[in-house]
């Protein structure tokens, strides 16, 4: 769903009640604050009586906030697409899993800042996926172990759009790790595209360390072989994928600078 278009007046007003609640309920992005605030004033959008709008409209967030603070999966209909995406990993990861949290947070950030280089369209996809990327960690997403394919068998389950679930599938040079599990066959369901959208989501994973700070490319590579033995599959898998990741880092990097973004230190020229 789109972000509601909103007069220049309007938009200030959102501003400052994006910044009150979000000093309230911090845990919540602002991104996701600002879009039900758009989406409430949007609602009182014929009311005459206006000078009590800002009350109706933070009451309006703060009931909807209280609402999905509920430990229940939240309905895929009737939410902005980021906003059910923050929540689903969020009730996922961050009890279970918080240092995953911690990470998949700080990839959501980092897909927040550089969404503006791709098309309007495609930053929701993006920032969506950044959100969802790891939820196949959790133990309710778990079942073959190869996490980018359990997450998106539980995003089709549960009827996220096809092209969201695929790029869930195949971050992180998932094909290679794949073949290396004896899963390849199993990820085959799912396309992967070749986009800026999938080089930005790799970007985003490959430039943040586990608990959310940015961090290049080659500091993440050499912690992913500290982390993991010899013998794990994502290990085995970078003798074949290390390059292809290397590439769409690159390759965004080089979309960042023609956007006028300094250049990122990730890779060496």
């Amino acid at each position: 769903m789109p972000t509601a278009i909103l007069e220049p007046p309007l938009d200030r007003q959102v501003r400052r009640l994006t910044e009150q609640l979000r000093r309230d309920r911090s845990d919540v992005p602002g991104s996701v604050l600002r879009e039900w605030l758009a989406r409430a004033w949007s609602g009182f959008a014929h009311a005459r009586v206006r000078d009590f709008l800002p009350i109706l409209v933070e009451r309006a967030v703060r009931a909807e906030l209280t609402r999905l603070a509920e430990d229940a999966p939240a309905p895929r209909t009737g939410l902005p697409l980021r906003t059910w995406a923050w929540f689903t990993a969020r009730r996922l990861l961050a009890d279970e899993l918080p240092r995953r949290w911690a990470h998949s947070r700080g990839v959501a950030r980092r897909a927040e800042e550089i969404a503006p280089l791709l098309a309007p369209g495609e930053r929701d996809v993006l920032v969506a996926s950044a959100w969802l990327h790891d939820i196949g960690y959790a133990t309710a997403v778990c079942e073959t172990g190869l996490h980018q394919l359990d997450g998106a068998r539980y995003l089709a389950r549960r009827g996220v759009p096809g092209r969201l679930c695929a790029l869930v599938a195949h971050h992180a040079g998932a094909a290679a790790v794949a073949t290396a599990a004896d899963l390849a066959h199993d990820l085959a369901a799912f396309a992967d595209e070749h986009t800026a959208v999938r080089d930005a989501l790799w970007y985003c994973d490959m430039t943040t360390s586990p608990t959310g700070e940015r961090v290049t490319f080659g500091d993440r590579i050499a912690e992913l072989r500290r982390r993991r033995a010899a013998d794990d599959p994502v290990i085995r898998a970078l003798a074949a994928n290390l390059g292809e990741r290397a590439a769409a880092v690159r390759r965004t990097e080089e979309r960042l600078r023609a956007h006028g973004h300094a250049r990122e230190p990730s890779l060496p020229r």
